[in-house]
């Protein structure tokens, strides 16, 4: 992620903001932070391509009316898809197929005119060949983040995805960023954001990122 972040950080700025609200989601079973259903799969999870990944980031149905994004990256793939998953998760990223990165913001007109910046999100992700080839570079990605972290404060979110953990992170006085990391069958997810208040900022654009993953994987219309 911090990869990801430094290659456009010249279209983007970093805040503040912390916080750890929200309680199990009873529609996904109550599935939090650090929660787990890896091994009661009752099929094995559909391998997503590079186009499925941009349909996934693209559209901005189920996101805060506030947030706005800009176009997926192009996808990435073979040799290209692994360096950068590799930067991100200091792994070799085994199975990797593909991955791709769209930036969220969310600033307001008072901001934008005052030259100010607003909140800001990353979110990338990775598809790979198996669950648990997906599910070791999750838990690479976010022993990375984790190490890097100079004041990790858990931080739960509900998405119903097999894999989460989700922290975020004092960086000065006031300001603060937000890191994610899931896994849903094949796809892991990563969402770094800057300038958070805490769960209500990160659990709904986690939530309909996961949505989307499982409804492409499934074949339907994400936007449906």
């Amino acid at each position: 992620m911090a990869m990801s972040a430094a290659l456009v950080a010249a279209l983007t700025a970093c805040g503040g903001g912390g916080g750890d609200t929200a309680g199990p989601d009873p529609v996904n079973g109550g599935r939090q932070n650090g929660d787990s259903l890896e091994g009661h799969e009752d099929t094995a999870p559909a391998v997503l391509t590079g186009t499925q990944l941009q349909t996934v980031l693209s559209g901005n149905a189920g996101i805060p009316e506030a947030w706005g994004g800009r176009s997926p990256e192009a996808a990435k793939e073979g040799a290209e898809a692994v360096e950068r998953c590799g930067a991100d998760a200091g792994t070799g990223c085994a199975g990797l197929t593909a991955m791709a990165l769209r930036v969220l913001e969310n600033q307001t007109l008072e901001q934008f005119k005052a030259d100010v910046d607003g909140q800001t999100m990353f979110v990338n992700v990775y598809s790979f060949d198996s669950a648990e080839n997906a599910a070791v570079t999750a838990k690479a990605l976010s022993a990375t983040e984790r190490n890097d972290a100079k004041d990790a404060r858990p931080l739960k979110i509900t998405t119903g995805a097999e894999d989460t953990d989700a922290f975020s992170e004092k960086l000065a006085d006031g300001e603060y960023s937000a890191n994610a990391v899931l896994r849903a069958g094949t796809v892991v997810i990563t969402l770094w954001g800057t300038d958070l208040k805490g769960t209500e900022d990160m659990q709904p654009i986690a939530k309909r990122m996961v949505d989307r993953v499982l409804k492409v994987a499934a074949g339907k219309n994400p936007d449906a």
